[in-house]
């Protein structure tokens, strides 16, 4: 039987943060959970503006949880947490680009920030214990993302022209 997208990534995650002293399980099921679902690239956008535009950046994240925070709770939770979940992906699985263009520690420090004020907003105690969790150890999480990528997943060099993302998935 060959192991789900879910398994698969849960299967190295709950290795590689083990190895970075990162064993809690339900934070392994939700980095698991979110990978899985980052999988499919229109699960990275799912957010739109009032012109139904796509959001695509953390600076357009931004812009409309600052609309959302006196107009719409439940919508700026949403998108806060997307913006966390966004930053630690992109932290991760392409920390390289994100260094090599200086951003690195501008997507980690909204990352954190925004797990923190998921954590605030999360009504659910163990969901809130695992943002705070994420936004605690936002670093060493996003290292380990990255070391999986690195080493289970790696993008051969000739995908540098391609969109990465479609580079590594079309192994």
């Amino acid at each position: 039987m060959t192991p789900t997208l879910y398994q698969f990534f849960h299967r190295h995650i709950q290795h590689g943060f083990k190895r970075a002293g990162l064993g809690e399980p339900e934070t392994v099921a939700y980095v698991s959970d979110l990978l899985t679902r980052f999988a499919r690239t229109d699960a990275l956008y799912p957010l739109h503006d009032h012109d139904q535009r796509p959001l695509t950046t953390l600076v357009q994240f931004l812009a409309e949880q600052r609309a959302a925070q006196d107009e719409d709770r439940a919508r700026e939770m949403v998108i806060v947490r997307h913006l966390a979940e966004y930053a630690l992906f992109m932290s991760g699985f392409f920390r390289e680009r994100l260094r090599s263009r200086g951003q690195l520690s501008y997507y980690a420090d909204h990352g954190r920030s925004a797990f923190g004020q998921t954590a605030d907003l999360e009504t659910n105690s163990g969901r809130a214990r695992v943002y705070w969790r994420l936004q605690q150890d936002f670093a060493r999480v996003a290292e380990a993302v990255d070391d999986i990528r690195r080493h289970r997943l790696p993008l051969p060099p000739e995908t540098c022209g391609e969109r990465p993302l479609a580079a590594l998935w079309r192994r």
